[in-house]
């Protein structure tokens, strides 16, 4: 498999690599990474594997052939528990870990989120999002990138706060990763694999989260803390599962972010603590 080459923005050295969602939703970072590449390099590589061990593979050679090791792994969504793995299998190519909307790492409470999605949707909505859920779930059938994209359109609404009206940039979304990597990661979460793997995670953690997205942050923040993780935590008020497109909380997520990365760069000096808010 040969992985298509990632974006890169700022100067080198490129020791910032932002890891997208989904799992498939390649370039769904690129306002995040157009942002801190004004002060920074910033490295987005696309993943394409359709297994958890073959996405970890291939963002592990991403990471040796293009960027600076150690590096700071900034990963969104499926992209948190991404980020974690390698972390865990590779130690030695991340300095540090920053968790952006992750899924909850425990069964029960990723079973809150149909419900918290649902409250947020109308009746029509929530018909048309679980049926394209059911579909989506299986192999086959036509027209799965107008479904993806209509399924795409009905999360973020489930999603956000207040997201601010200018045009959204969206991942290139790949069914087939969806719906294997999905899979394969729902099962990891549910048969208790992805806690037991995770918490060997030994570079320092930060959890950024909206106290509105329907991922509850308990389920992040609880499992690592007892696993003893080197854990700091920033809940951002007013602000649902993409942080970069929400009004109340667009500028602090930025500021947070900015502030880890240049505690990062600060390698051999003291470490600054992030108030949370």
């Amino acid at each position: 498999m040969i992985s298509r080459p990632p974006r890169r923005y700022g100067r080198p050295p490129h020791s910032v690599v932002l890891v997208h969602g989904g799992p498939g939703a390649a370039g769904s970072l690129a306002p995040v990474a157009r942002i801190l590449g004004s002060t920074c390099g910033v490295l987005e590589p696309w993943q394409s594997a359709t297994s958890v061990a073959g996405q970890v593979r291939e963002l592990t050679r991403q990471i040796r052939r293009w960027s600076s090791p150690p590096v700071v792994l900034v990963g969104h969504s499926w992209g948190a528990w991404l980020a974690l793995l390698v972390a865990k299998a590779h130690p030695e190519l991340v300095e540090r870990v920053v968790l952006i909307g992750s899924g909850p790492l425990r069964a029960r409470d990723a079973a809150t989120i149909p419900r918290r999605r649902r409250a947020r949707l109308s009746e029509a909505e929530w018909a048309e999002y679980a049926a394209l859920s059911r579909r989506l779930s299986k192999p086959g059938g036509a027209d799965r990138v107008a479904m993806m994209g209509r399924l795409g359109e009905l999360s973020e609404r489930a999603d956000s706060y207040h997201p601010i009206p200018y045009p959204r940039i969206r991942g290139r979304m790949d069914p087939v990763a969806l719906r294997r990597v999905g899979a394969e990661a729902a099962e990891m979460r549910r048969s208790g694999e992805l806690l037991r793997t995770v918490r060997l995670v030994r570079a320092p953690v930060l959890v950024v989260h909206g106290t509105n997205d329907p991922h509850p942050i308990r389920g992040v923040v609880e499992p690592l803390r007892h696993a003893g993780l080197n854990l700091r935590v920033v809940r951002l008020e007013r602000c649902g599962h993409e942080p970069w497109w929400e009004r109340y909380a667009r500028v602090k997520f930025f500021s947070v972010l900015r502030q880890e990365l240049k505690t990062a760069r600060r390698r051999h000096g003291p470490t600054r603590a992030i108030r949370a808010v």
